[in-house]
This record gives C-alpha cells, structure tokens and sequence, in this order.
C-alpha cells in the first residue's frame, strides 16, 4: 500500500523540531520519504581532512555553475543551450541522474575542465575561471564536522 503524504509534509526536509534528533527527507524524484535519527551525534568541531572537503567541495560548486551558466539555455546560447548542455542533458537521462549539475561534476577534472565522454566537444567549457570559494552553495553544509559519520540508524 502507497502512501501520499499531505502537502504540507511533503515539502518537510531537516529536523522535525530543534532539539530533536529526528530528521525527515523526501526523495523527490521517487516519491518516497525517508526518516533517520541520529544516535550518536558528533560534538566536536570539523577536523582539518573535513575543512578540506568542504573546500573542495565549494570549489567543486563555483566551477559547476559557472559552466553551467556559461553554456544553459539563454538568449546568446540559444533555446536548448550548446551543444555541451545538450549532450549533458542526454547524459542525465542516461545515467538517470537527478540534475545536469550532478553530470557536469561527474565528468569535471581538478581544474574544473569538463570533458563529456563522447568526445565531439572535446574540453567543453572550462567553467573554473572565478575561484572565490564558493559563492553558489552553502559550502560544507554536507560535512557538518562528523554528521554522516555518527553511524546513525535508519527507520521506515
């Protein structure tokens, strides 16, 4: 038997409460809704291979949207975008990913070069030209010093 949550829980993501260690996400290209609760939270602060990654990851963040905005649909990039996006777009479905974002990033080197498999576009866009850090995202927000490492229980 499926259940189809209300609308006011399906947009429900985080915490239920503030001091609650119960935490709700609904994936929402299946529909479905998970709920965890963490055991054994983590207290102390981010370790130094932490802050790395979550610079990594910011970095990682800047060079896919600005790839992204350098080749999505506009007015100079015409009605479906370059052919760079459009062979991305193929690739999402494909691989049955969420986002373009998530194959710009699969397929982005160090430098923030992404080069799509097929070859015809050779190295697309560069996209890693502005290196502030990480102006799009919220940084380290998936490495909250120990979060995903607390080894937290899962329930239905």
């Amino acid at each position: 038997m499926k259940i189809n949550p209300i609308d006011i829980i399906k947009d429900m993501s985080g915490k239920v409460c503030s001091h609650s260690d119960t935490h709700i996400a609904l994936n929402h290209s299946s529909g479905k809704m998970h709920t965890s609760k963490m055991c054994h939270p983590y207290t102390g602060g981010p370790s130094t291979a932490q802050l790395a990654q979550q610079q990594s990851f910011k970095t990682r963040a800047t060079y896919a949207s600005a790839w992204l905005n350098a080749n999505k649909p506009s007015t100079a990039n015409g009605e479906n975008g370059t052919a760079a996006y459009q062979e991305a777009q193929a690739l999402k479905k494909s691989l049955q990913l969420s986002n373009v974002r998530q194959v710009v990033c699969k397929y982005m080197n160090a430098q923030g070069v992404v080069t799509l498999p097929s070859g015809a576009n050779g190295n697309t866009n560069t996209g890693g030209g502005s290196t502030s850090g990480g102006g799009s995202t919220s940084g380290g927000g998936s490495t909250s010093g120990g979060g995903s490492t607390s080894g937290g229980g899962y329930g239905d």
